[in-house]
């Protein structure tokens, strides 16, 4: 059941509608049952993995709390006590944070483990919905109560929901404790009804809506022609796909993350921001402070910044550096392409251009080149696919079999249009033109215009299937 199907829209209209009538005590089991049959809507053996991440966590945050290394939040509480039991020994307190570091390893070894086993396994076992972004969720929890920065949650419900909460579980972002489970520690006090965050949170929707089918879907169409068959087709060809897949992974994966928000925002709730127009990035390291932001910052904050970061001189930064993205390559997949494709990140890092002294937008062409470079390693299935494309762009550079991308004229037209449309809101978002303020600005009368055009447009040009089937998102395989 996903976003865009419309037992989804069915599915959220009842779900949006109860939660609007129950009181704030009864509003988190309300959004953990329907996250659950949710989740279930894709099987039901994907529950009982996330129901024994979600217990196991649970349990090892009371464990790291009650025994965990006394800084951050627990700092003050144990100066308080220090100086009565200034004389006693130690010799308690080393083992009360052996046993949690202990307690800290075992646990997310155990969550590495997990993720593992589905991911890389060799016999066919099925990759548990969202998996890939509920465990790290759990990893920078565990990690964040053993630091002693966030308190353990003590309401498994609310810690379940956390975990659970269906407009982020298929494909993230990955939550912070200190944004998500905070929110809703406080849901009785949400903003629910407020007439200002109904229509932004509804515009959002609508705006991913149209990323995906409009866009993403469209787009989807020739670059699976060309990248299923590549042999059949020219250089120019896989060229021109390669570049329309750097759009069809954004609009696709910034498309559910929009409409994610905008149903949690329906909700009461607001979750971080995933993307910051990544193709108006001028550096490698621009391009990851705009691009899977949750995915960026964990890895920053929990391998990273560990790991030394840049302290340690340039050559153990770089080390560094190619160790997270690495992480980041295999977190995707289990082929070598995904791990030649976070190198190939590392390695941009390292030798950036962002102290290069030529024009901004030369810089963001330069990057916008790299990027879609490294989407090629990162679409094809292998790396001899890989190699073999490569080959045919350079002993076959010519337009061969335009008619094989399976698009119509009329379907090129809006193909352009809608690149286009995300081109310009990105450049002048970055300018500081902000489209969904404009557009909210606006009175009833024309508000409701640019809402149906919308709309019809995705019920008109949309890409759909047999009875409006739709696709899945591109970011549930990982």
């Amino acid at each position: 059941m996903g976003f865009t199907s419309l037992a989804f829209l069915v599915f959220f209209s009842i779900v949006w509608l109860v939660y609007l009538m129950l009181p704030g005590r009864f509003r988190t089991v309300w959004l953990l049952a329907a996250s659950y049959v949710f989740l279930g809507t894709f099987g039901t053996k994907y529950l009982a993995v996330l129901i024994g991440s979600t217990l196991v966590t649970w349990v090892a945050g009371l464990i790291l709390e009650k025994y965990g290394i006394t800084n951050g939040v627990k700092k003050a509480e144990a100066e308080s006590k220090a100086m009565p039991e200034a004389g006693k020994s130690s010799d308690s307190e080393q083992k009360k944070s052996s046993l949690a570091t202990g307690v800290f390893v075992a646990v997310v070894g155990f969550h590495v483990a997990v993720l593992c086993f589905f991911k890389y396994n060799r016999s066919n076992i099925a990759l548990p919905i969202g998996i890939s972004f509920y465990t790290f969720q759990a990893i920078g929890y565990l990690t964040d109560v053993y630091r002693g920065t966030v308190r353990a949650e003590h309401n498994l419900l609310n810690f379940a929901l956390f975990q659970a909460f269906f407009p982020k579980l298929v494909q993230g972002p990955i939550e912070r404790s200190g944004n998500l489970l905070r929110q809703i520690q406080n849901i009785g006090t949400l903003p629910v009804r407020d007439p200002e965050r109904i229509r932004r949170s509804a515009l959002l929707l609508l705006w991913g809506l149209c990323e995906k089918l409009l866009i993403a879907d469209r787009i989807a169409i020739p670059v699976n022609a060309v990248y299923s068959q590549f042999g059949a087709f020219g250089g120019v060809e896989i060229i021109l796909a390669t570049a329309l897949y750097a759009f069809q992974i954004y609009c696709d994966f910034a498309g559910y993350t929009d409409m994610g928000r905008g149903i949690a925002g329906l909700l009461g709730f607001d979750l971080l921001v995933n993307f910051k127009r990544p193709y108006q990035a001028d550096s490698v390291q621009d391009f990851w402070r705009r691009w899977h932001l949750s995915l960026s910052s964990f890895l920053r904050d929990y391998v990273y910044i560990p790991l030394g970061g840049s302290r340690r001189g340039r050559f153990r930064r770089a080390v560094n550096i190619l160790i997270t993205f690495g992480i980041s390559g295999i977190w995707h997949g289990t082929g070598f392409h995904f791990l030649l494709w976070g190198l190939l990140h590392g390695i941009g890092q390292i030798f950036d251009i962002k102290n290069w002294k030529v024009p901004r937008a030369v810089k963001r062409v330069l990057i916008f080149l790299f990027v879609d470079a490294t989407w090629m390693v990162f679409r094809v299935n292998s790396l001899g696919d890989l190699k073999g494309m490569l080959r045919v762009i350079l002993t076959n550079f010519r337009l061969q079999d335009f008619a094989g991308m399976q698009l119509g004229s009329f379907e090129w037209v809006l193909l352009v249009f809608g690149i286009l449309a995300v081109i310009a809101k990105d450049v002048l978002n970055e300018k500081g033109f902000a489209f969904q303020s404009w557009i909210l600005e606006r009175n009833a009368v024309l508000r409701c215009l640019i809402y149906t055009a919308l709309l019809g447009a995705v019920l008109i040009f949309g890409v759909y299937g047999a009875a409006y089937d739709t696709s899945g998102f591109l970011y549930t395989q990982f």
